[in-house]
């Protein structure tokens, strides 16, 4: 099982302006800093609950939750949101038994895809075999579509 590069031969996808994907776990009781030990995957950020979260050019926040979060905005130059997808699964590809241990734990998973609309119309597409990876470790997608996207 794994994210599986489904044939994507332009990763200038003509309809978006920028995309990139972020799994997020929602560890609950158990500790974002455990979470990376039992994935042995270093996260792009982490928060824990009542820590300040600092913020560029905004005041900073107080975090409601505890999350652990891995993201493709700088590890893949793509516009189709597939390759960021494959690239997460890719990453957690080995790691189905703890990801179901950490969800037997209340920890909750999902990868968001952010997607800026180039000119209004279009959008990302998912293939049958990443939804299925996905639907077999539990973890829900969803996008954040934006657009049309402005100079």
């Amino acid at each position: 099982m794994r994210g599986d590069n489904p044939p994507m031969d332009d990763d200038d996808y003509p309809t978006c302006a920028r995309t990139y994907a972020t799994l997020l776990i929602y560890p609950n009781a158990v500790d974002p800093a455990m979470v990376t030990e039992r994935l042995g995957i270093e996260p792009s950020s982490w928060q824990r609950r009542g820590e300040v979260i600092p913020r560029t050019n905004r005041p900073p926040k107080v975090a409601e939750l505890s999350g652990w979060f891995l993201t493709s905005k700088s590890q893949v130059e793509s516009k189709d949101s597939r390759r960021h997808v494959a690239w997460l699964l890719d990453q957690i590809a080995s790691k189905s038994a703890v990801i179901r241990s950490l969800q037997e734990t209340g920890c909750t998973m999902a990868i968001s895809c952010y997607w800026l609309s180039k000119d209004g119309h279009g959008g990302p597409t998912m293939p049958p075999s990443q939804m299925k990876t996905l639907g077999e470790l539990n973890i829900e997608l969803w996008f954040d579509i934006y657009g049309p996207y402005e100079d």
